[in-house]
């Protein structure tokens, strides 16, 4: 992967943020797009020319695409940290497929088509009353993107966008609809499946009554949340941590529904804050880094940071516009040992950089949380199991592939579950089949029959699957 300049990544940051900012949040300068016939993703790091770049406007065509083609993948907005959005020929945005589906459903359930971007599908639902009773961080991903990769959330009681899909419909690699339900086991092999067993062309959501959402982010001792985060996530909606190396205290966020009406400017403060983070990452961090004082530093730094309370439409609180340029790599440990892993993984970047100041960028840990029984995937991380997601976010600037290559032998030395959306260039076969195993097994099955020929291969699921 290229290696980033602070520099750049101070000014990239900037320049997402006034992006955003003049167009009154309807575009991001950091997002997957093809441009002269060149893709490239989100940050940047995956950038070709395919042989063929192509924008179906309805499904026969994508059938005929599917039917026509040697080598096809798809990508949605490019929000991918991994060279899953490579094609090795044909390279195809359902970008021009995308929007509402009219037809007869029962009530507060909609029919989209799978190009269609998470923002849009919110809008829409909107205008109509309705919202998602939950959404993950980012709303720029498309519908069939976000199901691709098994998208979650956090809390105790909600994890997925999975969860409100009643049906979809999926092209497979012989070109072959089929319409499927979350009983069904096609259905499972595409929630996580990364695209390698069919297309998810149309989705059926089941939504809910638009809500307000009160979002607290607040600074806390982390011995106290290490101490009572069972209370914690027990006593609200949604919670998720920020956990910060060589800090005493973390970053607490709350989300829960209100009745009480929402703040005034809410989204413009919400956006001054995540602007100001945004910089404070990219700008103070890594300059703390890069510099040999992050140890010296990092509890007088965050005692600038404030908390921030306030009440939203629903969609405005669960996404936080990603601002800064930064890499991802997530995975899943059990419940019961949070602090175990998080430790651990806090612990080996402390060493790390301790041993070569200056040689690390900026780091932080994010922790999310979903509840046991998620049944609609085989391969998703979060199967099954209570489980707590451990985010390490790194500055996309030189050095976070050193952290990244050792974090990736330790989460095969402890058997974790890898997002497989996220930064993943160790991981292959074998660690899938030995921490998924019978599932595994199953959905290889599925995508061996679905795409006999191997149409939606590249080599990240070839390496990861075949």
């Amino acid at each position: 992967m290229k290696s980033r300049s602070y520099l750049y990544g101070v000014f990239v940051t900037k320049l997402n943020i006034i992006v955003n900012a003049l167009t009154f949040g309807k575009v991001l300068w950091l997002e997957g797009r093809v441009r002269g016939g060149r893709f490239r993703n989100w940050a940047r790091q995956f950038g070709y020319k395919p042989t063929n770049f192509l924008q179906p406007r309805n499904e026969q065509e994508i059938v005929d695409l599917v039917r026509n083609s040697q080598k096809i993948r798809l990508f949605g907005s490019g929000h991918s940290f991994n060279g899953g959005v490579v094609s090795d020929a044909t390279l195809v945005s359902l970008d021009k497929y995308a929007g509402r589906i009219d037809r007869p459903l029962p009530p507060n359930h909609m029919a989209f088509k799978g190009g269609t971007r998470v923002r849009d599908v919110v809008a829409t639902l909107l205008a109509n009353g309705l919202a998602f009773k939950a959404m993950p961080s980012h709303d720029a991903q498309s519908i069939g993107g976000i199901l691709s990769s098994d998208v979650h959330g956090t809390g105790k009681d909600w994890g997925w966008v999975s969860e409100m899909v009643v049906e979809m419909k999926i092209i497979d690699g012989k070109g072959d609809v089929h319409v499927c339900t979350p009983a069904d086991d096609l259905f499972k092999a595409a929630i996580g499946g990364v695209g390698a067993v069919g297309i998810i062309s149309e989705v059926v959501v089941q939504a809910e009554p638009r809500f307000n959402v009160e979002q607290i982010f607040k600074l806390e001792p982390l011995d106290h949340v290490r101490n009572n985060l069972d209370a914690i996530i027990d006593g609200h909606d949604h919670v998720s941590l920020y956990i910060f190396p060589f800090a005493e205290k973390c970053q607490v966020s709350i989300w829960d529904r209100t009745t009480s009406a929402k703040s005034f400017l809410g989204p413009l403060r919400e956006f001054i804050a995540i602007s100001f983070d945004a910089l404070m990452s990219a700008v103070g961090g890594n300059a703390m880094a890069y510099t040999g004082q992050l140890k010296n530093l990092s509890n007088l730094a965050y005692g600038f940071k404030r908390g921030t309370d306030l009440v939203m439409e629903s969609n405005k609180a669960f996404n936080r516009t990603i601002y800064h340029l930064h890499q991802e790599l997530e995975f899943t440990v059990p419940y019961e040992d949070t602090w175990k892993m998080c430790d651990k993984f806090l612990k080996l970047y402390e060493d790390m950089y301790l041993a070569n100041p200056r040689k690390l960028p900026y780091a932080l840990l994010e922790v999310r949380f979903t509840p046991a029984g998620h049944d609609q995937t085989l391969i998703g991380a979060g199967r099954e199991r209570c489980s707590t997601w451990i985010d390490l976010i790194c500055n996309d600037s030189h050095g976070f592939e050193d952290y990244y290559a050792a974090a990736e032998d330790e989460l095969i030395a402890i058997g974790a579950r890898p997002h497989l959306g996220k930064y993943c260039e160790k991981l292959d076969k074998a660690h899938l089949h030995a921490v998924h195993g019978a599932h595994f097994q199953k959905f290889l099955d599925l995508m061996n029959q679905h795409d006999p020929h191997e149409k939606f291969a590249n080599d990240f699921t070839r390496r990861m699957f075949r």
